[in-house]
């Protein structure tokens, strides 16, 4: 089994973070907090990744990855396919997903059937979609939600996550309703071809750099898994912030993308005026190339 299906790869690696953008500016009314309920902590050997949830955009995978969390089932297990540029994959390994023995966790023997997919959502009032007012080559319209980058298909009145760097989703097989256990962390700029062809649900707001020191395989061999499993980076523990005591949960704050702050930032980074430019760059914005502030703040 090839969970996610390479039929590209693409040289250039995007190294600078989802979570990296201007230093933090606005008043108090521009941000909003995490739900330690939607933050996961995944331990590396490098350092700490803060991933937020998006469980509106897939109700049923962000409610697996938080039981396969809970159940601790990735801890101790490994990122076996890196690729550079493109996504960091982790879990048990090849032909784990959909397979007629579904995967288990070791300790409670609680089998993971395969999920539902979860490509994209309806457009609804739920959620507050703001534009990114450039075109795009993917989606008829981007923007964000939350803090999220969104594509939106208003014929289709169908939205989703877009695959830039950090964004988290579930590996499958080739048939949409079979991603299981295994996920995938972007690294890189190429994965836009896989919008609404698998389910993601959440994005890393801090610690990608430590992402992208995982140990990388060759796309050229097996897909990009790593040959040697001793040269696979293990993945230490992952926890819900929920699950840790107050004193001991991190306190994340993201810009509201909806707010006058995030649309000045949008407009700076639009309309280029630094003298260092010799020949003024378009005034087009690439959703991937906007992220969204986050903070910590102090006690």
């Amino acid at each position: 089994m090839k969970q996610i299906v390479l039929s590209f790869i693409v040289a250039v690696c995007f190294t600078a973070g989802a979570q990296a953008a201007d230093a933090p500016s606005g008043s108090p009314a521009d941000w909003r907090d995490v739900d330690p309920q939607n933050l996961v902590l995944l331990d590396t050997r490098y350092g700490q990744v803060a991933i937020e949830l998006a469980p509106e955009f897939a109700p049923l995978n962000a409610a697996r990855f938080k039981a396969l969390v809970r159940a601790h089932f990735y801890d101790g297990k490994t990122f076996y396919r890196v690729i550079d540029g493109f996504v960091a994959q982790g879990g048990i390994g090849e032909g784990t997903a959909a397979t007629k023995n579904h995967p288990k966790d070791d300790a409670t023997n609680t089998a993971w059937p395969p999920l539902k997919a979860e490509f994209d959502r309806a457009i609804g009032n739920d959620v507050t979609f703001t534009p990114l007012g450039s075109p795009d080559l993917f989606a008829p319209e981007v923007g964000h939600v939350d803090g999220f980058p969104v594509g939106r298909d208003a014929k289709e009145s169908r939205m989703w996550i877009v695959h830039c760097p950090g964004t988290l989703a579930f590996a499958r097989d080739d048939k949409p309703d079979t991603a299981s256990t295994e996920f995938y962390i972007v690294i890189g700029e190429a994965p836009r071809r896989l919008d609404r062809n698998l389910s993601a649900f959440g994005r890393v707001i801090a610690g990608l750099q430590y992402i992208q020191k995982l140990e990388r395989g060759d796309p050229d061999v097996d897909a990009g898994v790593i040959q040697d499993p001793k040269a696979q980076d293990p993945i230490l523990r992952v926890r819900m912030a929920a699950d840790l005591p107050i004193a001991e949960q991190p306190h994340f704050q993201v810009m509201r993308t909806e707010s006058a702050a995030f649309a000045a930032k949008k407009e700076e980074k639009r309309n280029i005026t630094s003298s260092f430019f010799f020949r003024k760059p378009p005034a087009i914005l690439d959703v991937c190339l906007m992220p969204v502030a986050v903070k910590r703040p102090g006690p």
